[in-house]
């Protein structure tokens, strides 16, 4: 099967914004915070395009709060990707 003819996987379109997300907070949470936010992040990239999203993105919000500098750029644009 050539690349091209791959189907994406779910949110697959939205890897970079999940990647770039990824490295600001392992640049920038200390080692308990950032398991936390990248187990939080995890659930919310599986769940783009499914109608748990606003869930997962109200959770990880909540779950940044304390680390709002590092990741509040991000949160408009995740909130973007809503159903």
């Amino acid at each position: 099967m050539d690349e091209k003819d791959k189907v994406p996987t779910q949110g697959a379109e939205h890897g970079p914004l999940f990647e770039e997300l990824r490295a600001v907070i392992t640049k920038h949470t200390d080692a308990a915070t950032r398991e936390r936010l990248l187990t939080r992040l995890d659930h919310l990239e599986t769940s783009v395009n499914s109608s748990s999203f606003g869930t997962h993105l109200k959770a990880f919000a909540e779950e940044a709060e304390e680390d709002a500098a590092a990741v509040a750029p991000f949160l408009s644009r995740l909130s973007s990707l809503l159903p």
